[in-house]
């Protein structure tokens, strides 16, 4: 072999693209179309669940908003199937997205924790983000409010209440619900939504139906999914919308005690039992401060009182009245483990931010939300596909040590221009070599038209072609 050729060979090689080591080879490691297969999934026209799945797993990859942009594209022609053919599994109210989700997440849990051990600061997490959409005519979307804007922050979409586990060292995605708030005002409004007829005991049936149950109904239905599933944790944690006295007495008994939870608590008319006396939370930070009980924490330069006290039908609980650096209101916490400390307490609770970086991730790099389709189904298919997407990627940074998406992200852009790159240089090349060798054939002087049978120049050829993003895609139907 001619040492300019090994040299491009060695070159590619080396590289090692990200598009083909981060799809590729985790599906493989995950056995995706296993996975289709054993929750159900049906073959859509002639493909399997697996393929469409991993076409719609590459759109954010390929940076790429829609199905239709796909199709738009240059990327359009690294798949005969018609992009109908997507919308229609898409639009399937059969097919158990939630299923696929919590089995992604089960073969993520045996990959990087075979043993089962729970860590001291694992937790599940719940909270939800804003789905802001523009179309009034989705099914089920309405005004919803979100706390970000402040007091005008009602916007046109949905709520993405989601659950997911902290194992220690990384967040990933367990199941959802999406929820509708505040209905459009105009009748007429309403009855232009799109709607469509349900097998009752469909997926896509009962997932419509989650939309206007409440947050704390919703949220504690999949943490006990998640449980029942063999997902462990040593806490809950939660903001203070959840913490509802049917809220904190659930999770007491889905472990038999074992799982504690921490949460915001609102300073309402709940009675608190602290020294034979029954006493609200405002009542009860008075006494502590004629106690002489305040204390401050140098570590978090935070003032701050802690009791613990009886909460009825509930036990022991451990009480957090804190007052932040440069903020006037006291917050309060509260906690099922009354061993914690403060500074404990709020290590364990600064975990939650971790779902925050979930949203913030997912609707910058995987485009959550983006979805156009007026069908509810979809929107569903759409924030699943998001979340395996983002399982794959966090499976993906454990196993090589990536910070957060966003280097890893800046890689795969970096190497999607070189593909095209590499692309359009072998277009250029095999037209400058045409024109090269058409002349010296036609004078005569060289018999080089034999050049392109020769094992070179097909090895040359299959070099280069093993870098473009289209061979690389086609290998990763056989890979799912």
């Amino acid at each position: 072999m001619r040492k300019p050729v090994k040299e491009i060979e060695n070159v590619l090689q080396h590289h090692g693209y990200s598009i083909n080591n981060i799809i590729c080879e985790v599906m493989k490691t995950f056995k995706l179309k296993t996975l289709c297969n054993q929750v159900g999934f049906q073959k859509q026209d002639g493909y399997s669940t697996s393929e469409i799945l991993t076409l719609m797993l590459m759109l954010p990859l390929m940076l790429l908003k829609s199905v239709h942009a796909l199709y738009q594209s240059d990327f359009q022609k690294v798949t005969t199937m018609k992009q109908s053919c997507i919308y229609r599994l898409k639009d399937n109210e059969k097919m158990p997205w939630r299923a696929l989700l919590l089995v992604m997440a089960k073969q993520f849990q045996r990959l990087v924790n075979p043993t089962n051990e729970v860590d001291d600061k694992s937790a599940f997490i719940l909270d939800d983000t804003t789905i802001a959409k523009t179309g009034r005519r989705i099914e089920k979307v309405s005004m919803v409010f979100d706390h970000v804007a402040g007091r005008k922050g009602s916007k046109l979409g949905f709520k993405d209440l989601t659950l997911g586990l902290f194992d220690g060292k990384i967040f990933k995605p367990l199941d959802f619900t999406l929820q509708a708030e505040k209905a459009l005002k105009k009748a007429r409004h309403r009855k232009e939504q799109f709607k469509k007829q349900r097998d009752p005991r469909s997926s896509g049936a009962k997932r419509i139906r989650e939309c206007h149950v409440s947050k704390i109904t919703n949220g504690l239905d999949m943490l006990k999914r998640a449980v029942k599933q063999g997902f462990l944790a040593k806490y809950v944690l939660v903001d203070s919308w959840f913490s509802s006295h049917e809220f904190i007495e659930t999770v007491q008994g889905l472990s038999n005690k074992s799982m504690h939870l921490i949460c915001g608590v609102r300073k309402d008319g709940r009675k608190y039992l602290y020294k034979e006396d029954s006493l609200d939370a405002n009542q009860l930070q008075k006494l502590l401060k004629s106690e002489g009980q305040e204390k401050r924490c140098r570590k978090r330069n935070t003032r701050y009182f802690e009791a613990v006290v009886d909460y009825e039908g509930i036990g022991l609980v451990k009480l957090y009245f804190c007052r932040f650096p440069y903020q006037k209101k006291w917050r309060l916490f509260l906690s099922t483990d009354t061993s914690l400390s403060l500074l404990s307490m709020l290590e364990i609770y600064s975990v939650r931010w971790s779902i925050e970086v979930f949203f913030k991730e997912t609707k910058q790099h995987l485009k959550l939300g983006a979805c156009q389709s007026r069908d509810f189904d979809a929107q569903i298919a759409h924030i699943t596909t998001c979340y395996i997407l983002y399982t794959l990627l966090a499976y993906f940074r454990r196993v090589n040590a990536y910070d957060s998406l966003d280097g890893l992200f800046a890689e795969i852009k970096d190497d999607l221009i070189e593909k095209n790159l590499a692309e359009r240089l072998w277009e250029l090349f095999d037209d400058l070599l045409q024109v090269v060798i058409t002349s010296i054939a036609k004078s005569g002087l060289v018999d080089i038209l034999e050049f392109r049978n020769s094992v070179e120049y097909e090895y040359l050829k299959e070099l280069f072609e093993n870098s473009f993003l289209n061979n690389q895609l086609k290998d990763l139907e056989k890979a799912s």
